[in-house]
């Protein structure tokens, strides 16, 4: 398994991967990245199997124009179809997805007016995880700190992250938050032996979708 953090706020959300493809103990690409952002303001990422990954990332670069709405119907979609997928014969494979944004970004954006910009929903995700033919959905609304994680570390990439943020200001709080990311994914990388050091890291803002 791949290691893969967001953090979400009413401000911002910010999403970092590894880039690193383990099959069968062999590692096979090293720079393969997890997540797909859209200029429609949100991100979906995807770990534990490579094929579905590139295959579900490829579907949202080839579509631009979803909504986060339709985004996440379309995701539930692409999921039921793959939760029946077999690694061998009688064994199903076991992968895990997420999905955030900011519901109303796309019809609230061109607003001219102040007032209406500052009516903007609070920022959705959801995390999936696929095992046995089934799909497990938790939602979360307005903050939270998220990671899909490899089974060989020993400590939660969360707690690490929730520890620290409170020491910033607001005025430098996404670059430092960007940076306890990036240590949270280097303590993974010496644990996991399916997880490396090469980063792919970005943020979505309500006014700057992609950053």
């Amino acid at each position: 398994m791949s290691f893969l953090n967001l953090v979400m706020t009413p401000d911002f959300i910010s999403i970092i991967s590894d880039g690193q493809i383990t099959t069968d103990q062999y590692i096979t690409q090293t720079h393969f990245k997890k997540f797909e952002t859209s200029p429609n303001g949100f991100v979906v990422g995807i770990t534990g199997f490579e094929l579905i990954t590139n295959e579900i990332r490829k579907k949202f670069y080839y579509q631009p124009k979803l909504t986060f709405d339709e985004a996440q119907l379309f995701l539930r979609d692409e999921l039921e179809k793959y939760k029946y997928k077999q690694a061998t014969f009688g064994q199903f494979i076991q992968f895990n997805a997420i999905i955030a944004g900011y519901p109303n970004l796309l019809a609230e954006s061109g607003s001219s007016s102040k007032h209406e910009s500052s009516t903007l929903s609070a920022p959705e995700a959801t995390t999936f995880h696929i095992e046995n033919q089934s799909i497990t959905e938790t939602h979360y609304q307005n903050s939270a700190v998220l990671s899909l994680v490899p089974d060989d570390i020993s400590f939660n990439p969360n707690r690490l992250i929730k520890d620290n943020l409170a020491k910033f200001s607001s005025q430098t709080f996404l670059p430092h938050l960007q940076n306890l990311q990036r240590n949270a994914l280097y303590k993974v990388a010496d644990e996991s032996k399916t997880v490396n050091r090469v980063i792919f890291q970005e943020a979505i803002t309500p006014t700057n979708p992609i950053r």
